[in-house]
């Protein structure tokens, strides 16, 4: 059985098929880390790879995508790879200007027109300075830097070739992603507060965005989907705090639901029957909404925050789930029975399939290679004994 194939069934919820060994992701200094406490070296990362970069469970889809894809761990441990981002591009395609640069940061404007400032060294998340659309005159220039006339520039060179290779693949792709959902991609493009202003002071505005970027997806996708057959799409939406959702159910219902229902109407019309939502946070009153609408799983369900995957799954027993490891018992000091207990609830969260389990997000730098080796194996001997293959 291929991993792709795996992947597909588990989704299925086929009761006969064990889970893949997968983990989503590492940053860049984990993996520094786990090499210098042991992990042994099959493939050598990257000389230039940055500390506040990341380093995916994925297989590379072409080599120009920007990926970089882990193999020690996978080798060192057996692990399948990750359903692999399909290298999408929804930007307006801007040149990147570099404002301002020294040894410790680089500030800019990138591809999206925000301007941000990236620290070099550690890991810490860029730092927001502005956005590109304030208001209504705003979008609509923005709105000039998309046509259908220029759909066929966005998809990866060699298209014909990449995709009769795909189309044969033994790993599982997924469409989607970062940033693209209908709560993201506005506050990608205004940021949070004045997004949330806006909701109230323009609600029209976000609509029109939302419409506008729905048309353009759907475009675009009309070129992919069919060509490439994804095996899942991941809505971004990172709407989710520790304390619950960012917006109330009403303003899901007026500003996401209608695009959610037309979307998910598009990939019904394509087979494309797994459909998970990305939201880091407290998630479990936004499931329900979602499930409404006809999505079919959650990512990754971040322990930290208070999702209980044990209640979610009482409450959605056919809700796919990917993730709901809490990465914080891989933390240096944390013991063996910390970990025992976490895959203690993983355990029961395995038979029946529909259940992809890894580390609640990326694994970050606080993750020590004997803690995490230690999960992983236990990790993986649960699902080896979890199904009959």
């Amino acid at each position: 059985m291929t991993s792709r194939e795996r992947f597909l069934a588990v989704m299925r919820f086929d009761p006969e098929v064990r889970a893949p060994k997968a983990e989503f992701g590492y940053w860049s200094t984990t993996l520094k880390r786990f090499i210098r406490e042991g992990l042994p070296v099959v493939e050598p990362l990257p000389p230039d790879l940055p500390d506040n970069g990341t380093i995916s469970g994925a297989e590379q889809v072409w080599p120009g995508d920007g990926v970089v894809s882990e193999r020690n761990v996978r080798t060192c441990l057996g692990l399948d790879p990750y359903p692999a981002k399909f290298p999408i591009d929804v930007s307006p395609r801007l040149p990147e200007k570099v404002l301002e640069e020294s040894e410790e940061y680089k500030a800019y404007i990138d591809r999206y027109g925000i301007t941000m400032k990236v620290y070099k060294k550690g890991t810490s998340a860029p730092l927001d300075l502005a956005f590109p659309i304030a208001g209504r005159a705003e979008f609509e220039r923005y709105k000039e830097h998309y046509s259908a006339a220029e759909l066929g520039r966005r998809l990866p060179a060699d298209w014909d070739a990449l995709a009769r290779r795909l189309h044969s693949r033994d790993f599982p792709i997924r469409l989607g992603g970062f940033p693209f959902g209908f709560f993201g991609f506005p506050r990608h493009l205004i940021g949070s507060n004045r997004l949330f202003l806006l909701m109230y002071d323009d609600p029209q505005l976000i609509k029109d965005m939302n419409e506008f970027f729905l048309r353009f997806l759907m475009d675009y996708w009309e070129r992919i989907i069919p060509a490439i057959r994804p095996d899942c799409v991941l809505i971004w939406e990172d709407m989710a705090s520790k304390t619950g959702s960012m917006i109330s159910p009403a303003m899901f219902e007026e500003f996401l639901s209608p695009f959610y229902r037309r979307l998910l109407d598009f990939f019904r019309q394509h087979r494309v029957e797994n459909i998970l939502v990305d939201s880091d946070g407290y998630i479990e009153k936004l499931i329900p909404l979602w499930w409404e609408l006809g999505v079919t799983g959650v990512f990754p369900i971040e322990r930290q925050a208070g999702n209980d995957p044990l209640a979610i799954r009482r409450a959605f027993p056919r809700l796919q789930m990917l993730g709901a490891v809490d990465k914080r018992v891989f933390e240096a000091g944390r013991t063996e029975a910390d970990i025992e207990a976490e895959l203690g609830v993983i355990a029961r969260l395995l038979p029946g399939g529909g259940f992809v389990p890894h580390a609640d997000h990326h694994v970050p730098d606080d993750a020590c290679w004997r803690n995490f080796r230690y999960y992983r194996e236990g990790l993986n001997r649960l699902i080896d004994g979890s199904a009959p293959r």
